[in-house]
């Protein structure tokens, strides 16, 4: 029996759904917002479905390993720089954020090209939790500021979630890095991998 969907259509999907929410948020209207809103969270629907329709259904593929991080990667970025660009998050979160990811993307390729699976850590998953659940708290927050602009409490909400996240993505790039250390210098130095 196969899905309605399958997990690399969903993953897939988030592709261009990223950039359209972009598009939306910068509309600068409160129906841009609500609408990047409920895109921000078809994506969170997705991420989570893909990866439990392809364990139910036995469709666990090395393309999908590396296409869902991938994905999500892609989306989240793209997101976090529509949040830039509408001036919820500042450039050195977008930059950290950036620079975590490219050199754990470096580090599961320098893993591949030795022959070693860079298995996935759990403060990695903590990252993606956190950011998951940061970027909902950060549109919703954004929809009600639309709706109700008096609410000026609600005005360093997303500021600081934004920050909160880039904190725990940093920590997770360095629980990475210290981790694979002897993997990173066995390959700098071109010598056997440490046992």
């Amino acid at each position: 029996m196969q899905p309605l969907i399958r997990p690399n259509t969903l993953t897939a999907l988030r592709l261009p759904l990223a950039p359209l929410a972009v598009v939306c948020m910068t509309w600068g209207t409160t129906e841009g917002l609500v609408a990047a809103a409920v895109l921000a969270l078809l994506l969170e629907i997705t991420d989570l479905a893909d990866g439990a329709i392809a364990r139910r259904y036995g469709l666990v593929s090395p393309f999908g390993s590396l296409f869902d991080p991938f994905s999500d990667a892609f989306s989240r970025f793209t997101l976090f720089l529509g949040l830039y660009a509408i001036g919820v998050a500042d450039l050195w979160m977008i930059v950290a954020i950036f620079y975590r990811d490219s050199s754990i993307s470096f580090f599961r390729s320098v893993a591949a090209v030795r022959q070693v699976v860079l298995s996935a850590r759990p403060s990695g998953k903590i990252k993606a939790i956190v950011q998951g659940v940061a970027t909902q708290i950060v549109f919703i927050v954004l929809v009600v500021q639309a709706l109700q602009p008096s609410w000026t409490w609600l005005n360093d909400i997303p500021w600081w979630t934004m920050a909160l996240m880039t904190v725990v993505t940093v920590a997770s790039f360095f629980d990475y890095f210290f981790a694979n250390l002897p993997l990173l210098r066995a390959a700098w130095d071109n010598v056997p991998d440490p046992p």
